[in-house]
């Protein structure tokens, strides 16, 4: 009985430590998410896409530009745990003119992950 309950704590110990570095590492890629300063006014009309990912989350995203104004923004993929709720925030990015706007709460990694792809997609406008 002694040997299964030190199994137990073991395997108890191993897990926790395997959920801790998944986080760590998690916040770690959010925080180096990249986030491009780009100037509406030098973008052409037009359609461009862009992504962005983490370990739990993956966006890939199409942005429209008109008359330098985005103009629609859709989410292709969204691959997430429970930020389904974080794609709400592409109709603060249409409303503010921008990808820099607040996150959804209680999705913070999937909005952090879509308005990096929005970056990645405004970015790739400008070449």
């Amino acid at each position: 009985m002694k040997k299964i309950i030190i199994i137990l704590i073991s395997v108890a110990v191993v897990l926790i430590i395997m959920v801790s570095s998944m986080f760590i590492k998690e916040n770690s890629e959010l925080k180096n998410l990249k986030y491009h300063e780009v100037d509406l006014n030098e973008l052409e009309d037009g359609t461009y896409q862009g992504q962005a990912e983490t370990t739990f989350v993956k966006a890939e995203v199409e942005v429209e530009i008109s008359d330098h104004k985005i103009v629609r923004i859709d989410i292709l993929k969204h691959e997430n745990g429970a930020g389904k709720k974080a794609e709400r925030i592409i109709e603060d990015m249409i409303t503010m003119n921008t990808y820099e706007v607040d996150a959804v709460s209680g999705a913070t990694s999937s909005s952090q992950v879509i308005k990096s792809a929005v970056s990645d997609a405004l970015v790739n406008g400008k070449d």
